[in-house]
C-alpha cells in the first residue's frame, strides 16, 4: 500500500528532527525511546503488589500485559500493510543513530527503500495503552502518567525514526486497545480486591504455637 507524506507531517518532522535540536535532547531523546523503560515501571508495580498484597492483585497487571501484546500485533500486522519507509531511510538531512553516534544524511541523500515498518508506531501505541490502564487502575497517577506516551512518541520523531503521523496513529491505536480492555481489567481488579490481602513475606515470621508455650511453662526451671 502506498502512502504519501502530507505536507503537515513533513514540516513537522522537520522541526522536530532537524530544527529544535539541543545537545542535552541529544542525550535524553535515546534513553527515554528505549521500551524497556515500560518494562521496568511495570516490574516495579509487580514487586510493590507482591510485597503488599499478593499475588491475586496482580490481575490487572496481567491484563495490561495481555493489552499490550494485542497493540504490539496490531502495530506489526498494519506496518506490513501500508510499507512506510522510516525517515532516516526516506528524508534528506535527517538526523538519527548509527552505532550508538549521531548522524546526519547529506541534502543529497536519495531514498533507496521501497518499504519500511515507519506507520504506525509501536512504542507510541504500547506506551499509550500502559498509560491509560494504569490511570484507570490507579487514580493516583492521573494526569502524570500521560507523560510517558507524549515523551516517548516525540523522542521517536527527534531519532528519525517516525512520522508524527506515525506516533498519533500509534497513540489512537493505543488508546482503543486500552479502552477495550479496561472493563476487564477493573472487574478483575474488583474481584481481587474482595479477597483478603496476601502479602509476599520475603523473610517469613516464626510464631510461637499455644502448645509450644504450654510446653515452655511446664518445663521445669534450672537451679
Amino acid at each position: 500500500m502506498s502512502f504519501t507524506t502530507p505536507v503537515w507531517d513533513m514540516a513537522a518532522f522537520v522541526w522536530i528532527n532537524q530544527t529544535a535540536r539541543h545537545e542535552m535532547l541529544d542525550v535524553i531523546m535515546p534513553m527515554i525511546s528505549q521500551q524497556v523503560w515500560l518494562w521496568l515501571l511495570l516490574a516495579a508495580m509487580v514487586t510493590m503488589i507482591l510485597v503488599r498484597a499478593g499475588a491475586r492483585r496482580l490481575l490487572p497487571l496481567l491484563c495490561i500485559l495481555l493489552a499490550v501484546g494485542v497493540a504490539d500485533l496490531s502495530t506489526s500486522m498494519l506496518k506490513d500493510a501500508f510499507g512506510r519507509v522510516r525517515p532516516m531511510n526516506a528524508v534528506a538531512e535527517t538526523h538519527h543513530l548509527d552505532d550508538g553516534r549521531w548522524n546526519q544524511h547529506p541534502a543529497t541523500f536519495l531514498q533507496t527503500k521501497e518499504r519500511g515498518s515507519s506507520f504506525p508506531s509501536a512504542h507510541a501505541a504500547n506506551s499509550m495503552v500502559v498509560a491509560v490502564l494504569l490511570m484507570a487502575y490507579r487514580r493516583e497517577l492521573r494526569p502524570w502518567m500521560l507523560l510517558l506516551p507524549l515523551l516517548v512518541g516525540y523522542s521517536r520523531v527527534y531519532l528519525g525514526k517516525h512520522y508524527p503521523s506515525d506516533v498519533l496513529a500509534g497513540w489512537m491505536l493505543g488508546l482503543a486497545v486500552a479502552m477495550a480492555f479496561q472493563p476487564l481489567g477493573i472487574r478483575l481488579r474488583a474481584w481481587a480486591l474482595r479477597s483478603p490481602a496476601r502479602p509476599l513475606r520475603l523473610f517469613p515470621v516464626r510464631t510461637t504455637t499455644t502448645l509450644q508455650i504450654r510446653s515452655l511453662s511446664q518445663s521445669p526451671s534450672e537451679p
